[in-house]
């Protein structure tokens, strides 16, 4: 067996089993070689039968980036196996160490191949928007990394959450407020247009670094445009986000408590 599909095995095991594994060195990996077992752990999952149904975005913000010594976010991929359903129970067994990111979901109603489009191209291919959830869980422990193994692990992509779709209008959507509670509890709240890294902004940045990677966007696939609040550790009990004039909620259920993990080695 390879190196490459020894790691992705291990990888496997690890989501398999909800168990860490040990951290890589850090510069064990480069981009590149990172990118390139991504995208092989895509494939080995759709040859298993999962459905690859969107990508996310991971350190979209600056301070992120500069602690890998990145110009731009990274991607990881997404499948229909990995999809939870509004107002569903998740419980934390069959999770490692997940961290809650609130999201804007856009969906595309159009496929893009590789070629070159403007930014209002890339907006007209999308269909629908809606709130959403990332539930991140990464499978090195303690969410110790370096950049190539952030991304074999497919940018610690673990669950998500979509809520209610509504009609995407590109100058309206813009501009989205959102609030999150736990129990009642307001846990934050802001507006994507005064952040540095607006969904839409990153939306168009993923778009063309897919295509450019050789990557088809599918009609019908979601886009998570990057976590809205600081990621945090989850708490048993009901998580309210709302956004979009709607609520999408999500239930954990306590069972083996999740690792609490440093803050400062997550994906925001």
């Amino acid at each position: 067996m390879s190196g490459a599909n020894a790691l992705l095995g291990q990888l496997y095991e690890a989501e398999r089993t909800a168990q860490p594994i040990t951290p890589l060195p850090v510069d064990a990996l480069d981009r590149l070689e990172g990118y390139s077992l991504l995208l092989q752990g895509v494939a080995r999952r759709q040859a298993g039968g999962e459905r690859l149904s969107g990508w996310k975005v991971a350190f979209a913000g600056r301070a992120a980036q500069a602690r890998f010594g990145l110009d731009e976010p990274v991607y990881g991929g997404l499948t229909a196996a990995m999809e939870v359903e509004p107002g569903g129970t998740v419980s934390f067994e069959r999770l490692i160490q997940p961290k809650l990111e609130v999201e804007l979901a856009l969906v595309f109603g159009r496929t893009l191949v590789p070629g070159d489009y403007r930014d209002e191209d890339i907006l007209a291919a999308i269909a629908e928007v809606a709130p959403a959830f990332e539930i991140a869980d990464c499978r090195w422990q303690g969410w110790r990394f370096g950049l190539g193994a952030f991304l074999a692990d497919n940018a610690a992509a673990g669950l998500y959450c979509v809520g209610l779709r509504v009609p995407f209008e590109p100058v309206r959507h813009a501009c989205v407020s959102y609030r999150l509670e736990h129990a009642g509890v307001p846990l934050g709240s802001g507006d994507t247009q005064d952040r540095e890294d607006s969904p839409l902004f990153n939306l168009c940045w993923l778009v063309r670094r897919l295509l450019a990677d050789g990557q088809r966007v599918e009609a019908g696939q979601v886009v998570l445009s990057g976590a809205l609040l600081a990621p945090m550790d989850i708490q048993p009990g009901t998580y309210r986000l709302h956004m979009l004039g709607t609520e999408l909620a999500l239930v954990f259920q306590a069972g083996i408590a999740p690792v609490q993990t440093p803050a400062d080695v997550t994906d925001d």
